[in-house]
């Protein structure tokens, strides 16, 4: 195993002076949802997927979703089957159809950055990304794949390190694309001013946005399953922090002093983008140590299910019952801040799905949220629900 990096030299490494960790407590408890104790192995022994959590329960008949609900699918791999699982995701969580042939459509991993590229849960999975791209090209469209790391390293070198450039290549994609620094290419980049955007980036006259996603008849976000230090979490929102140029996240990155204000950043950033459907690769799920995985404070489990929907918001909230069941049966030695945010705050409560549904960024209670479990254990699928309905 790689000797982990510091954070400071990891920051250094990036360029970022750290000013201040996110941190904060939102009132509210969960249901008492607890699981049995975890006993499973330590992440570089980490179960096959086909062995965790999955049951064979028959599909649902019926995929209408009642006028005003949006639904949010969750499938576990069975078999070691990636490939199915993430087609019964999409089409559990209302389809690809409005995508045409000759339409072109941005599909957008997380690739954070190019260091321990062999350890599972930093990054989207090429798993999961060519099995996307492959239902994309399917279809007729024209496919680039695409993100932007963290400030301070390539974004092609991230892609590429990663396996994320061989993955999505091998399943057809025809562009993979490494968003390069503004100041390097300003023309890759389009200032965009979503409600609300003048509060932190009046500076820059708006957020940038990078061209390609603008520009795309669809954009598909493909997020991982992982906390984060400093923002609770990294799931369907956070992801497109990946959508926008470093000096926009010089505004809202390790500066906030509190996790509501970076929060309220990453929702009204959401706003400049639309994504027609979100994916959160949850083979694995980092419970601790994100959003970076290497400084050696890292725990990861494997829930083996996949999770999306059209709605961010909604989405998110199941991202974030999964972190809390899977952190409420794991051992954290090393437990970071946000741990306590986590495990104390009920989904809706948590500032970033709170602001997000207060911003129409997706649905506003769980009300309006239609749970598709497939091939999820009745166990695992009744903690999440419960987890999920909590308010």
């Amino acid at each position: 195993m790689t000797t982990p990096l510091t954070r400071r030299s990891f920051l250094g490494a990036a360029g970022v002076s750290i000013v201040g960790a996110c941190s904060g407590e939102t009132a509210g408890a969960p249901a008492d949802t607890t699981a049995p104790a975890d006993t499973s192995a330590p992440p570089d022994d980490l179960p096959a997927p086909e062995d965790v959590g999955v049951d064979t329960a028959a599909p649902p008949e019926d995929l209408n979703v009642p006028p005003g609900m949006v639904a949010v699918s969750a499938v576990g791999i069975a078999a070691g089957d990636v490939e199915a699982a993430v087609t019964r995701a999409l089409v559990l969580a209302g389809g690809l159809e409005a995508i045409q042939p000759g339409q072109t459509v941005f599909v957008k991993p997380n690739a954070v950055h190019p260091f321990l590229p062999e350890v599972a849960g930093i990054r989207t999975s090429g798993t999961v990304l060519g099995a996307l791209v492959k239902l994309l090209k399917a279809r007729g469209a024209t496919v680039i794949v695409g993100d932007r790391c963290a400030r301070g390293f390539s974004s092609e070198a991230a892609l590429n390190d990663s396996g994320l450039t061989e993955a999505a290549r091998a399943a057809g994609a025809d562009e993979v694309y490494g968003a390069p620094i503004p100041k390097n290419d300003p023309d890759a980049w389009v200032l965009v001013q979503p409600a609300g955007w003048e509060a932190t980036w009046d500076g820059l006259g708006g957020i940038q946005a990078l061209r390609k996603i603008v520009e795309a008849d669809h954009f598909i976000n493909v997020a991982v399953c992982k906390d984060h230090r400093w923002g609770g979490f990294s799931l369907a929102m956070k992801n497109l922090i990946g959508a926008v140029g470093d000096e926009s996240r010089d505004r809202m990155h390790y500066v906030a002093n509190d996790v509501d204000k970076l929060s309220h950043d990453i929702v009204i950033l959401n706003k400049a983008f639309n994504p027609l459907m979100n994916v959160i690769d949850a083979i694995t799920c980092m419970v601790n140590g994100g959003p970076e995985g290497i400084l050696g404070d890292e725990v990861i489990t494997a829930p083996g299910l996949i999770l999306a929907s059209s709605d961010r918001v909604a989405l998110d909230a199941l991202g974030v019952a999964l972190l809390q069941s899977e952190q409420a049966r794991t051992e954290v030695p090393a437990p970071d801040p946000v741990q306590e945010l986590l495990r104390t705050t009920v989904a809706w409560k948590l500032p970033q799905i709170l602001r997000g549904a207060q911003e129409g960024v997706g649905v506003s209670r769980p009300e309006d949220v239609l749970l598709r479990f497939e091939g999820v254990a009745e166990p695992l699928a009744t903690d999440l629900e419960a987890r999920f309905r909590a308010t």
